[in-house]
């Protein structure tokens, strides 16, 4: 008896939407609270945060955070891309994004993060494309950098991965050594 009341409350956090199902299907996304839900692993939840902003790193990663940040650059090959004048060019870019729709973040798209990763790479991989190596790495960047927001939020909407793109931040631009 005291097993079952433990399993009929949970709690969502201030940060977070709750996705409950019932018997595996989808019942109801609830907000921040003490929420109630059926014994038993009748209803399941699923915490989502909704409000926190997360981060991908393209072409570096943060070894160390904090007062002094620590990055290694050059990580894969993700950052290297030929411009439209055909030269190679190393380009570094960060990403922030929140979840909009919890129900579709955890049901819409199987594998997220390489989702998130291939679609944020082939956005950045054909603006750069049709650019000249200067323009990248100059006058152009701005408009880059709105046009990837905008088609990368276009390409998330329609496979339905629940998520909204807020920034998109190009960072180191140089040709590669060599």
């Amino acid at each position: 008896a005291v097993a079952s009341s433990f399993s009929c409350f949970y709690v969502v956090d201030e940060t977070e939407q709750a996705v409950v199902t019932r018997l595996g299907k989808y019942l109801k996304t609830t907000d921040a609270g003490l929420q109630f839900k059926l014994p038993f692993g009748i209803d399941k939840n699923y915490n989502v945060p909704v409000k926190i902003v997360q981060t991908e790193q393209f072409g570096f990663t943060t070894v160390k955070a904090g007062r002094n940040n620590e990055y290694r650059n050059n990580v894969t090959d993700e950052s290297s891309m030929l411009t439209g004048d055909l030269n190679i060019v190393d380009v570094e870019w960060i990403i922030q994004y929140r979840i909009v729709d919890p129900k579709q973040w955890l049901f819409g798209v199987y594998e997220k993060n390489t989702t998130i990763r291939d679609i944020s790479r082939s956005v950045i991989n054909e603006l750069v494309g049709d650019r000249a190596i200067l323009n990248v790495m100059g006058p152009d960047r701005e408009e880059i950098q709105t046009l990837a927001m905008d088609m990368m939020n276009e390409n998330f909407k329609n496979l339905g991965l629940g998520i909204k793109v807020n920034t998109v931040q190009l960072q180191n631009i140089v040709p590669p050594e060599g």
